[in-house]
């Protein structure tokens, strides 16, 4: 069964209201034959709060004992970066001022979409922390 992590994140723009994040996730293949990923969906929570969600059509087969990126972009509303930033900002202030601000937790929950038609899907769950500059 494939297993999926964050490999990468960056801030791919600012759109009236919301904001646009590009995810990497790295897709591993522990299986004998090639993997075909028709796409995924995603849900990010940071500091278990609601944060961002993204859908990808992007095609991409990940070899038989190995690994593969899938782009995708994820969309969070300018209410929903609110609560970690003020969060971010009361650690800042609360350590004096200093740069020692803790990580981001983050949460991801999705569904990567597998086979010729993407009909067999395979739900995924990640945790981990951000740098506070990610």
């Amino acid at each position: 069964m494939p297993t999926v992590s964050l490999a990468n994140m960056e801030l791919q723009g600012i759109k009236g209201l919301e904001t646009i994040f590009r995810l990497q996730l790295r897709v591993f293949n522990p299986d004998d034959e090639p993997l075909e990923v028709r796409g995924l969906t995603c849900t990010l929570k940071v500091n278990d709060k609601s944060f961002a969600t993204g859908i990808s059509d992007e095609h991409v087969t990940v070899p038989a004992s190995g690994t593969a990126t899938v782009p995708v972009l994820v969309y969070a509303g300018m209410f929903e970066l609110v609560g970690p930033v003020i969060e971010l900002l009361q650690d800042h202030v609360q350590a004096g001022g200093k740069k020692e601000v803790k990580p981001l937790a983050y949460e991801m929950t999705g569904m990567v979409r597998l086979g010729e038609t993407g009909e067999e899907r395979i739900p995924f769950s990640l945790k981990g922390s951000l740098p506070p500059e990610k």
